[in-house]
């Protein structure tokens, strides 16, 4: 490697991404039900109260979208293109009996995140037995979760405004094992590079960026003044087990995470 090369290593390792916290706008939600008028103006009242600390009454313009309002997916997107919300807020499989058994979120729900750019905020079905104790009381603990971390500022603004004053904010990053191994078994084949050596170097680096990304984020929102604690993680491991295991032994209340496929 020639000094050139060696210098652009050298500064590109030093260099870090960095963090500057711009709260996104929150004031206009439409909240999608399948719900007759009655029922979902009781439901509306349950979810202002939960989120009253995070979208404070006066400054949030609420949309309710009943069952009579939209038959289609079509007709729904429709909805969502007239109203332009900041914020969308539904529950799994609408319309449907499906939301029954945990394996699906529906036509209608799995279309809105994967067509709209409006963030979409998921809530227990209001026909399960334990929907009014689930939000009951307002969240409290927020992790924002992704397998890359670094440089996911919207994400962590995102998260940022749905935890309350005096709450947690998680920032999570785990490296699939399965992908990271599979490609230092294929670096293990090259005989120019020692496989122990660019293991070690390449987690490092991958932990790394993450960790320094979560405190240049702690940092900016600690300037933001917004009376919150934020910790960091990062680690390899199995996304999915690891998420469901931290969520559970830090009692999460909301997740934050990317739900468009790439």
């Amino acid at each position: 490697m020639s000094t050139v090369d060696q210098f652009e290593s050298v500064f590109k390792a030093a260099a870090k991404t960095t963090y500057l916290h711009e709260a996104p706008s929150l004031g206009k939600v439409l909240l999608v039900t399948d719900l007759d008028d009655s029922q979902a103006a009781l439901y509306l009242q349950t979810v202002r109260k939960f989120l009253g600390e995070i979208l404070p009454e006066n400054d949030t313009n609420w949309i309710v979208l009943h069952k009579n309002d939209y038959q289609s997916v079509k007709d729904l997107l429709e909805k969502v293109e007239q109203h332009q919300p900041d914020l969308l807020i539904t529950y799994r499989n609408l319309r449907s009996e499906a939301w029954r058994w945990p394996y699906s979120l529906g036509e209608h729900l799995d279309v809105l995140t994967q067509v709209t750019t409006t963030p979409v905020l998921v809530l227990p079905h209001p026909d399960r037995d334990d929907s009014s104790g689930l939000l009951a009381k307002p969240p409290k603990k927020v992790m924002a979760v992704s397998g890359h971390l670094c440089g996911e500022g919207s994400l962590v603004q995102y998260a940022a405004s749905f935890t309350p004053k005096g709450g947690k904010l998680l920032l999570s990053h785990i490296e699939d094992e399965s992908t990271l191994n599979r490609y230092l078994e294929a670096i293990g084949k090259s005989p120019e590079i020692d496989p122990e050596v660019a293991k070690e170097s390449i987690l490092t680096r991958l932990l790394k960026d993450a960790k320094d990304f979560s405190e240049a984020a702690r940092t900016g929102l600690e300037e933001a003044n917004l009376g919150i604690e934020v910790k960091g993680a990062a680690k390899v491991g199995r996304r999915l087990e690891d998420y469901r295991r931290q969520i559970e032994e830090d009692h999460v209340d909301l997740l934050v995470m990317h739900a468009k496929e790439d």
